[in-house]
């Protein structure tokens, strides 16, 4: 960072925090980890068709995850920036916050998959996001950063165009199905094939319905969590009978293939789209409700403020946990093994994250003593 600071970024220091969104990004981040183990689960050779129904039926509960990450994304980036920010210092910000912890474990996962660590092999592993299965969304989630001056210039241009509340309900209206269209279309070869089909989910193009959402409640977040709780009984009712429609269609899968697929409903699909919009509003509003318990809001706010780390450590943690469990005690119940890693991954995996924050901030306050020292 330069030493003279971003002026938006300035009076977005002095914005309040918004403790619901510590209470979605703790349950966008255990549910992340909950998928991979159910992944994990559903790989086993001994499995029954029970317990393959179960796996399929639960992971349609947490499908949620990723797409509320990025709507999170997307509302904190309008929340704190209210006009533009200077690029290159945005930058700077943002290759320390994201890039750098991207890049150590980048290095860590190629490391212990015994993969050689070169600048080249981690330069790679970035690009493409393989160096571990779950560091395809960062890649993603890039994308959203470096192309930040365009998302600015079109919330611009749509407040000058749509200067009444009817023409930015029709700017939305027309925006969402634009959207749908764009999920709907698959073409069959070309570049618009290897951006909407072969790398659907590392491209941000398809998810920029969810990011745009995540815009409007940056952009409105009083009244964006006021109709959150209007609506939370609609929107739940929608959403229970979602996720029912989608636990069906997983479990007819099962039945009909004799395995777990977890393709057979996609949060890129227009119809589970919308219904995935409507289940995020109300895991809002019931985000809402919840921090009004002190407990929630410091256990989540723990939770939140290292969520990124940890969600970048988790698989490493699954897979050390895994392979301690079944070392020690190997003829522990199925449930209750994965049950078990479940929680070790998920704490593990916070308490990795507050240490490596800890000693970065640590690190941090000497490097700035140090150059307070050297400028007296």
């Amino acid at each position: 960072m330069t030493e003279r600071k971003d002026g938006a970024a300035c009076a977005a220091a002095r914005r309040p925090h918004v403790p619901s969104w510590d209470v979605l990004r703790t349950a966008a981040f255990a549910a992340v980890a909950a998928q991979h183990i159910l992944g994990a689960y559903a790989r086993r050779y001994d499995i029954g068709s029970s317990e393959k129904v179960v796996i399929a039926a639960s992971f349609e509960l947490l499908r949620f995850a990723v797409p509320l990450f990025v709507m999170l994304f997307g509302a904190a980036l309008f929340y704190v920036y209210r006009e533009p920010p200077r690029y290159v210092p945005y930058l700077a910000k943002r290759v320390r916050q994201l890039v750098l912890p991207y890049a150590i474990w980048t290095a860590v996962y190629l490391w212990y998959a015994e993969k050689p660590v070169t600048l080249r092999s981690v330069a790679r592993g970035m690009a493409y996001g393989d160096a571990s299965y779950h560091l395809w969304y960062v890649t993603m989630i890039l994308q959203f950063v470096v192309l930040v001056p365009l998302f600015f210039a079109a919330r611009n241009g749509l407040r000058r165009c749509c200067m009444t509340q009817k023409r930015m309900i029709v700017a939305s209206a027309l925006l969402l199905g634009a959207w749908l269209l764009l999920l709907a279309f698959r073409p069959s070869d070309g570049l618009a094939h290897q951006l909407l089909v072969t790398w659907r989910t590392r491209g941000f193009l398809l998810w920029m319905g969810y990011f745009a959402l995540g815009a409007l409640c940056g952009s409105f977040p009083e009244a964006f969590a006021a109709w959150a709780r209007r609506l939370i009984v609609p929107a739940g009712l929608i959403s229970v009978g979602a996720v029912g429609y989608a636990m069906w269609l997983s479990v007819r899968t099962v039945y009909q293939k004799g395995a777990v697929d977890f393709n057979c409903v996609s949060y890129f699909s227009p119809g589970y789209a919308v219904l995935t919009m409507v289940t995020i509003l109300f895991l809002y509003g019931v985000a809402e409700w919840l921090v009004r318990w002190r407990a929630v809001q410091r256990v989540c706010g723990f939770v939140g403020r290292h969520s990124y780390e940890a969600y970048l450590a988790h698989v490493l943690v699954l897979t050390r946990c895994s392979r301690f469990l079944l070392d020690h005690w190997p003829e522990m119940n199925r449930y209750v093994f994965y049950a078990v890693l479940t929680v070790c991954t998920i704490v593990g995996a916070v308490l990795i994250a507050w240490a490596v924050d800890s000693l970065v901030a640590v690190l941090r306050r000497g490097v700035r003593q140090m150059r307070g020292q050297a400028k007296t």
